[in-house]
């Protein structure tokens, strides 16, 4: 990989940490009776709405090890991540959501 697709690959891999990790935290404080745990299992259970949200997150913002950025200062970093072409993006979003399990 070139230096933008490592910058690409990271920034994926964080936004599915931070989106996948919140629902799988939903799922874990909420009651499985409740909204909110069945909005979270019905999103895990959507594979294809995951790829695209991970994929618009990760077009959009910054996100680092625990960490996110969604400033106009991090414009030039997310113009060399949506360099690297849709094509090439949404397939490293749909490698890393099914590493992730879903």
């Amino acid at each position: 990989m070139n230096a933008r697709q490592k910058k690409a690959f990271y920034n994926i891999k964080y936004a599915a940490y931070w989106h996948i990790g919140g629902l799988e935290n939903a799922l874990m404080d909420n009651a499985e009776d409740s909204d909110e745990y069945r909005a979270a299992k019905a999103e895990l259970a959507d594979h294809d709405g995951l790829v695209a949200t991970i994929y618009e997150m990760a077009t959009t913002e910054i996100y680092q090890e625990g960490a996110c950025c969604f400033n106009s200062t991090a414009a030039s970093y997310l113009k060399d991540i949506r360099f690297c072409g849709k094509a090439w993006l949404m397939e490293r979003v749909e490698a890393r959501v099914r590493k992730e399990g879903y």
